[in-house]
């Protein structure tokens, strides 16, 4: 471990012992989070209920669309039967239309055949029947037959091509009604595409909404999580913040006592201060750092005492601070002894004042020894030299 983690090590280890000011500032901090999380869980529980009622909104529309679409499909269904009887009405029309137009040509045809027309060169017609008879009044009467067939045929004639035009005008109505029914099925089929369209896209929106709701029922699940990690943290945090009261409450007393002895502490070790509190300008290193203890070199012998009665917090073997050892006095004060070549006590151990808990190695060479020394209210850094008495040379 460098200096640094060391250094951040220790300002955990301080905050681990803190004051009930302390546990109240993290509990103001965790009921921070804990607003920030409902006011999410508000947000999105707002959120999954805009989504419902966009949802029925857009349900009550599909099923407006399939209500329409019922209506459109039957409207052309219905058109489509008229279309097929008027396409089989032209059709019967058709036949009959051309049957008439036969029968027209046949009795052309045998009117032609019971006549002879001769054309002369004055430019008028001049019809004359050739019968082959043998007496006058038979050629009369068999004119006369002729006549009254040709009359005959002539009126069928056009009384078929009138029956025929009949059916034209028929054929005609029914094909511009049709044509009518077939733009109208068009239209229809137009507007059925377009609903359908609609339909899909109100459809795919739904399905996009339903997978919004789910993933957000989902943070919701997270943020309950969190709500409930955070809750079960500040009943924690409670239950720190009047153990701590309790605890200052109790030590008011003893830590009035700790308080009184600033300029009248006992020296940890005999010697000389090398190192001051505060800032410390380092070679090669154009700013300054902060020392938060100081560096007492020792005269004579090189046991390390404690200044307080107290509570053993915390033992181990740092680099950049040698052995170490943190005592926690009354009033959430704490002495730090460090760079100690041996130590004599362990964590949880209660000492007295002025009880030896470690030593320096006075001869080792040829670095210079020394004790490195911190005082601290909670983790606040306090300067040992104010509280240390006062040396008489």
């Amino acid at each position: 471990m460098n200096l640094k983690a060391a250094a951040i090590a220790l300002m955990l280890l301080f905050a681990a012992y803190a004051s009930a000011d302390y546990y109240e500032d993290r509990l103001k901090e965790t009921k921070g989070y804990l607003t920030d999380i409902k006011k999410r869980l508000d947000e999105e529980r707002k959120q999954i209920d805009k989504i419902e009622s966009t949802k029925k909104t857009v349900a009550l529309k599909v099923n407006n669309l399939n209500e329409t679409l019922d209506v459109q499909s039957k409207m052309i269904d219905q058109l489509n039967k008229e279309s097929a009887e008027l396409r089989k009405d032209i059709q019967t029309l058709d036949k009959e239309t051309s049957r008439l137009n036969s029968e027209i040509a046949k009795i052309r045809d045998s009117i032609e055949t019971s006549n002879i027309y001769l054309i002369d060169n004055i430019e008028y017609v001049n019809i004359k029947l050739l019968l082959f008879t043998k007496e006058s009044r038979d050629t009369i009467k068999n004119m006369e037959i002729v006549e009254n067939i040709n009359t005959i045929l002539m009126k069928r004639a056009e009384d078929i091509k009138t029956k025929s035009e009949r059916l034209e005008a028929v054929k005609t109505e029914k094909e511009t009604k049709s044509r009518d029914i077939e733009h109208l099925l068009r239209m229809k089929q137009r507007l059925v595409d377009e609903y359908n369209t609609e339909k899909v896209k109100l459809n795919q929106l739904v399905a996009v909404m339903e997978q919004d709701k789910e993933s957000k029922r989902e943070y919701i699940k997270i943020l309950n999580k969190k709500q409930q990690d955070f809750e079960k943290k500040m009943d924690r945090i409670r239950a720190q913040v009047e153990d701590a009261r309790k605890k200052e409450k109790a030590e008011e007393g003893d830590a009035t006592l700790f308080g009184r002895l600033k300029g009248k502490m006992d020296w940890p070790i005999k010697g000389e201060i090398i190192e001051f509190f505060g800032p410390k300008k380092v070679e090669g290193f154009q700013g300054t750092i902060q020392n938060k203890g100081i560096k007492i070199s020792p005269s004579g012998h090189g046991d390390v005492r404690t200044v307080f009665e107290g509570t053993v917090k915390y033992v181990d073997n740092i680099r950049g601070f040698g052995n170490l050892v943190i005592v926690g006095h009354p009033g959430a004060y704490f002495t730090l002894y460090a760079n100690m070549s041996r130590v004599n006590v362990q964590t949880g151990n209660s000492v007295a004042a002025g009880q030896a808990i470690g030593s320096v190695a006075v001869d080792l060479q040829p670095e210079t020894p020394y004790l490195y020394f911190e005082i601290r209210k909670h983790n606040e850094a306090l300067n040992p030299s104010e509280w240390l008495k006062p040396v008489r040379r």
